[in-house]
């Protein structure tokens, strides 16, 4: 049987057509998924962020008020724990609007380990006071950092004496730390725990001294007497008249000036 051109080229296009139809049409392609990352640094999201911070500034400071009250010989464990804490924040990422607050959470952080590093080696008190005197500014650098980051107002404590903390065993029972009371400040010169640890209580003027409670940020104290050098204050207990403790002034503010305040030899 013989075909004539067009009728081939006929037949040929004809099964062309038939072989497309029968093709497997092409899937369609999938639209891109597009993943949003929430906002670190948006409003509703910034006190979570700022609080993962906060949760490991918490910790030390909690810790160096621990550490603040550990004899000379005793305090390598409490640095430790302090060096611990400090790793954390060190590896603890943060968004950009937190960088500034992490840098202040360092730098306390630094000069508390430092100092205390220094006092266990046996550093001068006028060394350990320098250190005592930068940590508390950058700490207050990071409660002023955080507050901003936070839209927060940020209100000083009221001069009232705080509650009581047991003391350590071993001291003295009566001499403890300052008491809560809503009596009004005592008359002439006091001192008040500006923060932001509290202040250790100690039987005579010098850190290996024992402790004889704490008193906390807050408390007023009546102001009885110094060392030579002023380092160190003499103060009455509030709540307990009578009985009398030692406070580095470095850690305290006081009312007034100490130039007519007596000077007072240390019983051993």
């Amino acid at each position: 049987m013989k075909f004539s051109a067009t009728v081939l080229i006929l037949i040929v296009l004809l099964a062309g057509v038939l072989l497309a139809a029968c093709a497997p049409a092409d899937a369609p392609t999938p639209a891109p998924t597009v993943t949003l990352t929430p906002d670190a640094c948006a409003p509703e999201n910034m006190k979570a962020e700022a609080q993962k911070v906060h949760r490991l500034m918490r910790e030390f400071d909690d810790a160096s008020v621990l550490a603040s009250n550990t004899a000379r010989t005793e305090i390598s464990p409490a640095i430790a724990g302090l060096q611990r804490i400090r790793r954390d924040a060190e590896d603890l990422v943060v968004p950009e609007c937190l960088v500034q607050l992490k840098n202040y959470q360092l730098s306390h952080m630094n000069l508390v380990i430092n100092t205390l590093l220094a006092f266990m080696g046996g550093a001068e008190e006028k060394v350990t006071s320098q250190g005592i005197a930068l940590a508390r500014q950058q700490h207050d650098a990071y409660m002023l950092e955080l507050a901003r980051v936070l839209g927060l107002t940020i209100v000083a404590p009221t001069q009232t004496a705080q509650a009581e903390t047991p003391a350590a065993a071993g001291d003295t029972p009566a001499a403890s730390a300052a008491s809560a009371t809503d009596t009004p400040a005592p008359p002439g010169l006091t001192v008040t725990v500006p923060g932001p640890n509290n202040v250790n209580l100690r039987k005579i003027p010098s850190f290996d001294g024992p402790s004889l409670g704490t008193m906390k940020v807050g408390a007023l104290a009546r102001v009885v007497g110094q060392i030579a050098d002023g380092s160190w204050l003499l103060i009455e207990i509030p709540d307990q008249p009578g009985l009398t403790a030692w406070v580095y002034a470095p850690l305290v503010t006081v009312s007034g000036p100490l130039d007519d305040l007596p000077v007072v030899t240390p019983v051993p």
